[in-house]
């Protein structure tokens, strides 16, 4: 069945009517087509058909262009011939209305009305035409009486009316934008709140939303960064000059009806343009420190909180399940030049307190003498040390992310090893001067360690000048070493817990900027971050040490005498007839003798060396304390007072060092030796006992040993020269691989 479009032109045409009878009659023509093949025969055929129709339109507007002018003609003469046939029409009715109207007269009449039907029509197609014809004339004339909105409607109602395509307008429409887009740029730039938002409406009613947001951003940018351009004497000046901007650039651009993004996009410009002044003040500060670093941290983060960039709630996203934050990336233009500064400010801080008090540290010497002097300047610059470094960590840990954070805090914390270098190195000095090696102090408890000369000044009476010079210098170390120790505890706990807090918040804005991510982390892996930081060595240990190693210097020479005395191997005294001479008992050997006279004045040197500390630092700790706090071999009884456990220390360690000695004898002992060797040892206990302090357990386990196999050989009537005794080889045997290990 054909398909004619005549039918679709009626006013009663019904498209469900059409569709059933087109279906009916190929019904009647083809009964064994299914009805999907029927729609799809029918819609083929009206493809064609619009298809033709569409042909037919293009050969007849292309026609139409070609012959405009020659129809201007046509229709300028035809409307000659139009006037001249209305004025005949007038005098006609009028002869009609005279007298009575016979047929033909009234067929002339209907054949004239149609001609005027079609004239009528013609003179508009020519009205359209004559409109196309001077369009670049009008729309030009529009615009430049900036009446833009009519130069649109103008222009898109000839093209639907002459169903121009866009090639035919395209001029005429750049023209329109260009204009409104001049115009627009002059409201942005007068800040003319009302027309800028009328040139906006219109180019975003005709689909240029995007330029409109672009050239606002262009034009206030460009005023905004030359408003800013120049040097500002201080950070604040350059920001309060820039707040004042972006506030005020928000608020035209709100009046404006600008998106949020447009004020987004004019404040990553504004901050790009800062960026060059901020590093020049960033630069300054570093040079400063890490103080003067925090000054430009918290310009910079009250900055951010003023212009709302570190709560920026269309930096929100949801992704998935999770809630991401993205950083503006206004806030990686500021804080950029802050951020390359920060990872690089840990070891910058440490260096310059390396050179500044840490070095006037290393500068206070000791001198000869009494040691308060260098005791009051070398504690004040200690102080001074760790003002500098507790003052750069609570500035390092306010600017530094945590990722960051651990490692520059370690990199600053190593000035307490150098602090603790100055008093190590003034305990070799020290040694030095009293003539042993700082390696001896290792050795502080075990007095048996042999060491080649014993005429320095630390193995001499107390009551020596040089030896009471080197006490005090000892004294003069420990009291620096427990400052220091105090101070890093103090510094250190501080640092742990401002690293946990960190850990514990989620991240922020300004610290994912610093770190140069893109994104916030919503919550910080504890767990993964190692807080425990790594404590520095401290030397309190061996300052601890050099003051037993020098109280008990002296007891060093009778020491290293008792293996090589005669004693041990001496025979018994016989008389003129070859008769042994019974002996009932037997006296301490003058190396015991001695060992026990410098036991008795050890009591009134410690009290001296403790009041020598007290003088130099009255509100410290004792150093009875301080000593038994760092020393591994304290084991004295909790009941016991600080002093007298100090003593009974020093007195262990004797009496450990005399079993070791004994050990060294050479075998076999001489049952003389063997007394001698027992009164040698209840002699050092008793003197130990007077002070109450409980026996060193190899010394106690010797002491049964000697008194058990004396009785054993006094009991003996006709002993040889020399007695095997093997049980106490073997108990010194083992007392000393005890004691070893």
């Amino acid at each position: 069945m054909e398909v004619s479009l005549e039918e679709f032109g009626t006013l009663d045409f019904d498209v469900k009517a059409w569709l059933n009878r087109q279906f009916a009659a190929q019904t009647n023509d083809d009964s064994a087509a299914t009805d999907d093949a029927r729609a799809q025969r029918l819609v083929t055929q009206l493809h064609f058909l619009a298809t033709n129709a569409q042909q037919n339109s293009d050969r007849i507007k292309a026609r139409f262009r070609h012959q405009a002018a020659q129809i201007g003609r046509d229709i300028a003469g035809l409307g000659k011939a139009v006037s001249a046939t209305q004025a005949q029409l007038v005098g006609l009715t009028q002869a009609v209305d005279r007298q009575a109207a016979s047929a033909p007269t009234m067929a002339a009449v209907v054949e004239l009305g149609t001609a005027q039907r079609q004239l009528a029509r013609t003179v508009e197609a020519l009205g359209l035409q004559r409109s196309y014809t001077d369009l670049p004339q009008k729309v030009d004339g529009l615009v430049e009486a900036r009446d833009f909105g009519r130069a649109w409607a103008l222009v898109d109602g000839v093209a639907r009316a002459a169903g121009l395509d866009a090639d035919e307008v395209h001029a005429c429409r750049e023209r329109i934008e260009a204009g409104v887009v001049g115009e627009l740029g002059r409201a942005v730039a007068e800040r003319d709140a009302e027309a800028a938002a009328r040139m906006g409406q219109l180019l975003a009613a005709h689909g240029q939303t995007e330029l409109v947001e672009t050239e606002f951003v262009r034009v206030r940018a460009q005023i905004g960064v030359k408003a800013l351009e120049g040097r500002y004497d201080d950070i604040g000046g350059l920001l309060h000059a820039a707040l004042a901007l972006i506030t005020e650039e928000r608020t035209f651009a709100e009046a404006a009806e600008m998106s949020d993004a447009v004020q987004e996009q004019l404040i990553e410009r504004f901050a790009d343009a800062m960026q060059t002044e901020i590093q020049r003040h960033v630069d300054r500060a570093e040079n400063i420190g890490a103080v003067s670093v925090r000054g430009v941290y918290d310009a910079l983060v009250g900055f951010c909180a003023d212009a709302g960039l570190d709560t920026d709630e269309s930096s929100a996203l949801s992704v998935g399940a999770a809630h991401v934050q993205r950083v503006p990336l206004a806030l990686h233009h500021l804080l950029e030049p802050l951020r390359e500064c920060v990872e690089r400010l840990g070891m910058a801080e440490a260096d310059r307190i390396q050179g500044g008090s840490l070095g006037a540290l290393r500068a206070v010497e000791y001198e000869t003498g009494r040691a308060e002097a260098y005791v009051r300047d070398a504690a004040r610059e200690m102080d001074c040390v760790f003002s500098d470094i507790s003052e750069t960590l609570d500035s390092l840990l306010v600017v530094v992310p945590a990722a960051m954070a651990r490692r520059a805090a370690e990199d600053v914390l190593v000035a307490v090893s150098e602090a603790s270098g100055v008093i190590s190195a003034g305990i070799a000095t020290l040694a030095d001067s009293a003539g042993f090696d700082v390696s001896d102090l290792a050795a502080a408890t075990e007095l048996d360690t042999p060491i080649a000369d014993l005429t320095g000044a630390a193995f001499q009476p107390l009551a020596n000048e040089d030896k009471l010079d080197a006490v005090s210098r000892s004294v003069a170390l420990a009291l620096l070493a427990e400052q220091l120790e105090n101070h890093t505890a103090t510094v250190v706990a501080n640092v742990r817990h401002r690293l946990a807090d960190m850990y514990s918040h989620p991240q922020s804005l300004i610290a994912a900027a610093l770190n140069g991510q893109n994104e916030v982390s919503e919550t910080m892996d504890l767990e993964a971050a190692d807080l425990d930081i790594e404590v520095p060595e401290i030397s309190a240990v061996a300052a601890a040490q050099a003051v037993v190693f020098l109280l008990s210097g002296a007891f060093r020479a009778p020491l290293e005498r008792i293996p090589a005395s005669s004693v041990w191997h001496g025979a018994a005294a016989r008389s003129s007839m070859g008769v042994t001479v019974p002996q009932f008992s037997c006296a301490p050997s003058e190396d015991a003798v001695d060992i026990g006279e410098k036991m008795h004045i050890l009591l009134p040197e410690l009290e001296q060396a403790v009041a020598m500390h007290a003088q130099c630092a009255p509100d410290a700790m004792p150093l009875y304390t301080f000593v038994l706090r760092h020393m591994s071999a304290c084991d004295g009884d909790e009941d016991d007072s600080p002093l007298l456990a100090m003593l009974a220390l020093v007195l262990r360690s004797v009496q450990r060092a005399f079993v070791r000695q004994v050990c060294c004898v050479e075998a076999p002992l001489s049952a003389l030796g063997c007394r001698q060797l027992a009164a040698d040892t209840e002699y050092i206990a008793s003197v130990a006992a007077s002070f109450g302090a409980m026996p060193d357990p190899d010394f106690a386990e010797l002491l049964t040993s000697v008194l058990r196999h004396s009785a054993e050989a006094s009991d003996i009537s006709e002993s040889p020269e020399h007695v095997e005794l093997t049980e106490l080889q073997h108990t010194l045997h083992a007392l000393l691989i005890h004691s070893d290990n």
